[in-house]
């Protein structure tokens, strides 16, 4: 009798050391168990380079499915290029799912930076634009680039309907709130016209309106397109002679200086 029950406690003991054993190892089995191995990116991912996505995550992907801190996350992948929003969530067991929106670009900022078609500047490389040739330029203050867009977008949209192959190429507004924009196409050069500051009862697109809307006679008129217009003028433009005439003129006005200045040193010899 006392055998069996001197084997009972050996077994009991024995039964108790592996509880034991099992219940010190249990919490590094479940961390290895639930430690993220898996960052999956969906969404709209066509300009972002894995590489310096995950550059950017850094860290903060390192931990498990519990502890994981999710803001942190989202903080970083806002800061990776081309990134507007992301939602970050946990997937069983050991998985980070990051979705993506990305920036649409619209135009190139003078500093550099993309410019979204919400008007928001954006740090990106333009050379990953699926068009880059094709971007508009931006000038002016960096807290104007709103109402750049809006505009940009309007005039745009005015010229399309009038001519319909030509496109804005650029928009700038000065300190002064003096405006110029510049049209091209495959017949028309890059033509800036200055709109200047507006004013209630002759707006900006009140100007540009009779500009292109009398563009061709202008190019009947002086047998090219224009060199640049001012629309500075209510109801009034003024317009710059194409650029082979003024070539021309150039060069005459120079052979007629220099006729003029061998005749003077003739006249001036003579009367000595």
């Amino acid at each position: 009798m006392k055998r069996f029950f001197k084997a009972v406690l050996i077994i009991l003991a024995m039964l108790l050391l592996l509880a034991a054993v099992a219940v010190s190892s249990f919490p590094r089995y479940a961390e290895s168990f639930f430690t993220i191995r898996a960052v999956e990116l969906t969404g709209e991912i066509d300009h972002i380079s894995s590489v310096h996505f995950r550059r950017a995550l850094g860290n903060t992907t390192n931990g498990t499915f519990f502890n994981i801190n999710l803001d942190a996350i989202r903080e970083a992948a806002l800061r990776a290029p081309w990134v507007k929003s992301v939602n970050v969530r946990r997937v069983w067991p050991d998985k980070i799912n990051i979705e993506i929106k990305e920036y649409k670009a619209l135009a190139l900022w003078e500093d550099g930076r993309l410019v979204s078609v919400d008007g928001e500047l954006f740090a990106a490389n333009p050379e990953e634009v699926d068009n880059p040739m094709a971007l508009p330029e931006f000038f002016g203050p960096s807290e104007m680039v709103q109402e750049v867009t809006r505009r940009y977008k309007r005039f745009n949209k005015m010229l399309q309907v009038v001519m319909p192959k030509a496109r804005v190429t650029e928009v700038s507004v000065n300190d002064r709130n003096s405006w110029a924009l510049a049209i091209a196409s495959d017949k028309i050069p890059p033509t800036r016209i200055e709109l200047g500051v507006e004013h209630e009862d002759w707006t900006l697109e009140d100007r540009f309106g009779v500009v292109i809307v009398q563009y061709p006679d202008i190019v009947k008129l002086m047998k090219g397109a224009p060199s640049s217009i001012d629309a500075r003028y209510e109801l009034a433009f003024s317009a710059t002679l194409p650029e082979k005439s003024l070539r021309i003129y150039r060069s005459q006005a120079g052979r007629r200086q220099a006729a003029e200045s061998i005749a003077e040193a003739n006249r001036q010899s003579s009367a000595r």
